[in-house]
């Protein structure tokens, strides 16, 4: 989903919303989407909260300063944003949309246009992933210029185990314009039916049939540049989430990956990236337990009864609607001690019995994410999280690194996340490119991402050191 920012008549940028984010601030002085500067003093924040009348989640608006406007009504605060509404500062509006309405290079707008979702055919689109099943098995390898996957008899990365099978029947090398294959093996490789000995596989599903006898189904993904992010120095870490989630036996595919690090480092994109490359059908479902109060905290994870107690609706908590899919727990460390050792028996048996439930309860089958900007081992040692749950979750544990320790990555990275605002070319000053990476980013990429958006309101396209306000 994408919050579509205009000025007047014309669209602005795109932002991206991914379905962790709970919570976004839009203005202020370090908001994720910022005001020019003579608008600094403005300020709301959208956040995301359960709505027991629609037994879900809606977006709701609280002004901090300024006077915001809902489809033409003042705004004074827990009004519900939803997908056909509008809000409002001066000649700025803000709008939702499931496509990110970017032109690249496109003059003003015409005034007919503003506001209204528009389809664009032709927005810039990257290659995403590859998938490749062969008798029930899925394997899901991210797209990396250069990267090669053997398909085969031995130490292949897609084993079929067959002697007409060559030890290295076909190899796939990604590149630019798609994926190459190339037939090593000797008794051929058949393409949607056709005998080929080498070309190019650009966005789309493939049929492939190994010595003519077995099929292996390869469909290549793409995916819009507004949606896309930046691996960079961080690429091993994303490999080594990828080749866990290629051997879901190891993990009676019930994988629990661990995730820390500092706020705005990174951990909803892993999340997410974790979730797509499962190559499972069910929900993302997210869950803060830093922004969830104590007494509803177990009815939301878990769930609730009808009749299990007084005044008690049915209510699928978090584990039940994530059933087949990934269920994201931010902010692991906050959960309360009491749920914890009710979390604990949920990770051994997979059972979740609702608040007030009979019985053994409903399994479940998901992806767990966890996150945290905590050190969990200290707060072991301080007795404020389970020793024998901390066991349980840090098997698989990925710590990303802060911005500063990766400073290649920050012009690449603000290039990416300026295309995938305006759907143009940025272009950085050596001047602002040392002030760029010579800056600690204590709020990470998070807080880059607010810069660029700032940047991003100028209508300009060259930066330069005086753009920067640090």
């Amino acid at each position: 989903m994408y919050l579509l920012i205009y000025r007047g008549t014309k669209h602005l940028f795109s932002f991206y919303i991914n379905s962790a984010r709970k919570k976004i601030v839009i203005g202020g002085g370090e908001g994720d989407i910022l005001f020019p500067d003579e608008m600094r003093e403005c300020e709301l924040v959208m956040r995301k909260e359960f709505n027991f009348e629609k037994k879900d989640y809606s977006w709701c608006l609280y002004p901090v300063a300024g006077v915001f406007k809902l489809n033409g009504k003042k705004i004074s605060g827990g009004e519900i944003f939803e997908d056909s509404d509008v809000f409002s500062l001066q000649d700025f509006s803000f709008s939702f949309s499931p496509t990110s309405n970017l032109i690249p290079s496109m003059p003003d707008e015409p005034a007919s246009r503003a506001g209204n979702t528009l389809v664009i055919d032709d927005e810039p689109t990257e290659f995403k992933n590859i998938e490749i099943t062969y008798c029930g098995m899925h394997k899901t390898f991210v797209f990396r210029l250069g990267r090669k996957i053997v398909i085969g008899r031995k130490n292949a990365d897609v084993p079929v185990a067959f002697d007409e099978v060559s030890s290295e029947h076909v190899v796939l090398e990604m590149n630019e314009k798609g994926v190459l294959f190339l037939n090593k093996g000797k008794n051929g490789t058949w393409v949607n039916g056709v005998r080929i000995n080498n070309g190019i596989l650009e966005e789309g599903k493939y049929r492939f049939s190994l010595a003519g006898r077995h099929e292996v189904t390869i469909k290549i993904n793409k995916e819009k540049t507004s949606e896309t992010f930046l691996a960079g120095a961080l690429a091993p870490y994303f490999e080594q989430i990828e080749n866990w989630l290629n051997q879901p036996v190891l993990f009676r595919n019930h994988p629990i990956i661990l995730l820390s690090g500092e706020s705005g480092s990174g951990k909803e994109v892993f999340a997410e990236f974790i979730h797509k490359t499962s190559g499972r059908n069910g929900a993302f479902v997210t869950y803060n337990a830093a922004s969830i109060p104590e007494t509803l905290a177990e009815s939301e994870l878990f769930g609730t009864s009808k009749g299990g107690f007084t005044g008690a609706e049915e209510h699928a908590g978090a584990f039940i609607q994530a059933d087949g899919g990934t269920l994201f727990l931010d902010e692991i460390a906050e959960i309360p001690m009491n749920l914890q050792s009710k979390l604990l028996r949920v990770l051994e048996d997979w059972n979740v019995r609702k608040v007030g439930e009979n019985g053994l309860g409903r399994k479940v089958d998901i992806n767990l994410v966890l996150a945290t900007n905590k050190d969990l081992e200290s707060a072991v040692a301080d007795q404020t999280f389970r020793k024998d749950l901390f066991y349980r979750i840090s098997t698989l544990h990925i710590k990303i690194p802060p911005l500063r320790e990766h400073p290649g990555d920050i012009i690449p990275l603000a290039k990416h996340l300026f295309r995938a605002l305006s759907g143009r070319e940025l272009a950085v000053e050596p001047d602002a490119a040392a002030k760029l990476e010579s800056y600690s980013w204590p709020g990470n990429v998070r807080e880059l991402k607010s810069v660029i958006t700032r940047f991003a309101y100028t209508g300009k396209t060259i930066l330069t050191a005086s753009d920067l306000l640090f």
